[in-house]
């Protein structure tokens, strides 16, 4: 019950947040005292049920529910004791005030015990860029024993006597910069002790395992006992609904496009030259990039492919400053929204540049935009606002590119290697969505054939009872798991490849935004697959469970990538972001969603097959699913301290996955919650729980915000 208050107010607060702001909700209830009782109310019981429990017995289990009760008192210890404020500085100027922050949100002038002077202040841009790569302040710090001069820049903090000293932010014209200062000199402490008992007990837990995981494990390996003689009913095969007769599933039909009736008379860059200018490294994105990817991304938002009936990417986009007159009646703009077309009074599948201008020269989408922003209420026409927008985007890249102004000469005088330049056409040539497609096609054409072909009887016979030959068939199951296992494998080297040829290109590991990791997600649920389907291999019906639910869960995500508005262009890093806390932090997190995701769909055939062995592997993988969450959370939270100055804000994205831990940690407490050992309560509560996953994940980037929405996009 105090879970789930702890719970419910949590989420409150985000949606409070939202309507709110901030500041309100920080002083209304974060910082109430009515919120720090309910946290210790939980560490109390916490501590009750650690007495009463037995669990002494297991020294693992032990220590990891006293370092939950550590950190909640370092975190108490924080609020209580704990300065935090800003000091802004002009270059050459000497301080000792600065502003502090109560935990109210109250503004007072407090004293440093020593002097703080601002020597400089410098912006750090990706080489031959103008886009930030961090920002950096230079400080002298005067104390009774000396000097010392300290650089502070993101994720690079100065600590003297206790104050630890953040770069935030910076004046406009880059004489003057803005520090955040904090002062914990017992409850970092604290809680980062609480936090490495957590990580050591967690992991010795997954290594050592407990009495429970050795018995789920014996569960799922095991085979099932044939059943009783009473129970036994007869088997027939599943007969298809039509026998006898031959189906097409698919059926594809090629039209070849003959690129020169439809520029006979246009002027077009030759094919030849277009190649050569691939390779030319131009400045798109914040980043130095070859022509290809302006190209490719180019010919993708205007035309919804990469390339334009018969012309490459790189032709149409240096053929448009050609012959701009002529470009205008070519059908280019691919426009989504039927309504759109329809005010437009365009028929076609592609509009040109002229259909936007009324014969006086009037732009109509200025005129269609100043009708409806008087009367968008409903969905409908908020939809039409969003595509009169996104077409006036592809208009403006148009005429970017007519006049010249989209391609920007790199001229730095450190160039990517040829290499990195060739990986990156080569990048820009994989076919997510299509493997996306593809294996959610396989894991549809397993159910069919598992559904289609039941394997042969398996019983064994009873005293009098013979066996019905006429009912026999023919077991399918080994040939779907070994075409299961190779069409993983194949797609599980394609994904890894295509993850390391990114991660080469853009020179970081490629889980900085939503497109990213959803990208990870995919990748992380093809290869947990492959683990498992390989580790349960003798367990023939949980085997192809698993990899349907897979195929699935990774052919969605992936499609949900590139379908979806997030934007899978490479960027450059957000100074923030230029941390190795990056690579544990949101991996551990999107592997542990990739598990959640696997046992809502475990769940959802257990509660129609109603199999011990899938209940057994659900109860399994919620111990690896949870501890990398928890870890994944609080390595954050140690990130947040190095980054921000607090290792807790209560950000939206922060709180809902603290919400999504607390509710993966229910099921876990079985002899307290005695309903959580009933399989069909374990299912329908692994598919509703998934729901605060999806509301971490999405829905905070989307509808809630916050110091994380860079994940969004």
């Amino acid at each position: 019950m105090i879970v789930a208050a702890v719970v419910i107010v949590m989420a409150i607060a985000t949606i409070v947040e939202k309507i709110h702001g901030t500041t309100f909700v920080s002083t209304k209830i974060y910082s109430t005292w009515w919120f720090s009782a309910i946290w210790s109310i939980l560490a109390i019981a916490s501590i009750a049920r650690i007495v009463t429990s037995g669990m002494q017995k297991t020294l693992t289990v032990l220590t990891l529910h006293i370092s939950f009760v550590v950190i909640l008192t370092g975190a108490l210890t924080t609020h209580l004791t704990s300065k935090k404020g800003y000091l802004h500085l002009r270059c050459g100027e000497t301080a000792r005030l600065y502003t502090e922050q109560s935990n109210n949100g109250d503004m007072r002038t407090a004293t440093l015990p020593f002097s703080v002077k601002l020597n400089d202040f410098n912006i750090k841009n990706y080489e031959g860029t103008t886009t930030h790569s961090d920002y950096a302040s230079h400080l002298t710090f005067s104390t009774d024993g000396g000097s010392t001069n300290e650089t502070v820049s993101m994720n690079n903090i100065a600590v003297v006597e206790g104050y630890r000293f953040y770069q935030t932010s910076f004046d406009q014209d880059m004489r003057g910069s803005i520090l955040t200062v904090t002062y914990d000199p017992y409850g970092t402490g604290i809680t980062y002790i609480g936090y490495g008992l957590l990580i050591v007990s967690a992991v010795l837990l997954l290594i050592l395992r407990t009495p429970r995981i050795k018995q789920l494990y014996k569960t799922l390996t095991r085979p099932l006992p044939p059943p009783s003689p009473v129970e036994r009913e007869p088997l027939t095969p599943l007969k298809p609904s039509i026998s006898g007769k031959k189906f097409f599933i698919f059926h594809f039909s090629f039209f070849i496009l003959l690129a020169a009736s439809g520029f006979a008379k246009t002027p077009v860059v030759a094919k030849e030259d277009a190649e050569r200018a691939e390779r030319k490294l131009i400045v798109y994105n914040g980043r130095v990039c070859p022509l290809n990817t302006l190209a490719h991304d180019f010919c993708l938002k205007i035309t919804g492919k990469t390339s334009y009936k018969g012309l490459s990417a790189e032709q149409l986009l240096l053929s448009l400053p050609m012959a701009p007159e002529e470009w205008s009646e070519k059908p280019l703009l691919k426009i989504k929204n039927k309504a759109l077309k329809e005010r437009l009074g365009i028929k076609t599948d592609l509009a040109r540049i002229k259909d936007f201008y009324e014969s006086d020269g009037r732009y109509k989408l200025d005129i269609l935009l100043n009708e409806q922003m008087n009367k968008a209420e409903d969905e409908q026409d908020k939809k039409l606002v969003r595509s009169i927008y996104d077409v006036d985007e592809q208009i403006s890249l148009v005429n970017a590119a007519v006049t010249g102004k989209l391609i920007e000469p790199y001229k730095g005088n450190n160039p990517p290697s040829e290499t990195r330049i060739s990986a990156e056409i080569l990048y820009n040539q994989q076919p997510f969505t299509v493997v996306g497609a593809f294996m959610i096609l396989a894991g549809i054409l397993i159910i069919v054939i598992a559904m289609a072909s039941p394997p042969a009887l398996s019983r064994r016979e009873g005293a009098g009872e013979r066996k019905d030959k006429s009912q026999k068939t023919k077991d399918f199951s080994p040939f779907i798991f070994h075409c299961s296992f190779f069409i993983l494998f194949i797609i599980s080297a394609f994904q890894l490849a295509v993850f390391l040829l990114r991660w080469y290109v853009s020179g970081n590991i490629p889980l900085s935004n939503g497109y990213e990791t959803m990208a990870f997600v995919s990748l992380s649920t093809s290869l947990l697959t492959l683990l498992a389907i390989w580790m349960l291999r003798k367990q023939t019906f949980v085997c192809n469970t698993v990899t349907i639910g897979g195929l699935m869960i990774a052919g969605l995500t992936l499609l949900v990538a590139h379908l979806s508005e997030m934007s899978p262009q490479i960027t450059s890093l957000m100074p923030v972001l230029h941390s190795p806390w990056l690579t544990t932090h949101v991996s551990l997190i999107m592997i542990s969603y990739s598990l959640f995701a696997f046992m809502a769909v475990i769940a959802g055939v257990d509660l129609v097959k109603k199999d011990a062995r899938l209940d057994a592997l659900n109860r399994l993988m919620l111990y690896p699913a949870e501890i990398f969450l928890t870890i994944g959370i609080f390595l954050g939270a140690i990130w947040a301290n190095q980054s921000w100055g607090t290792y807790w804000s209560w950000d939206p994205k922060e709180v809902w996955a603290l919400i999504s831990m607390l509710i993966y940690c229910i099921p876990f407490h079985t002899e307290s919650l005695p309903f959580m050992k009933k399989a069909k309560v374990m299912d329908w509560y692994l598919i509703m729980a998934f729901l605060s996953i999806l509301m971490t994940y999405f829905g905070v980037n989307y509808l809630l915000g916050g110091i994380h929405s860079y994940a969004g996009n």
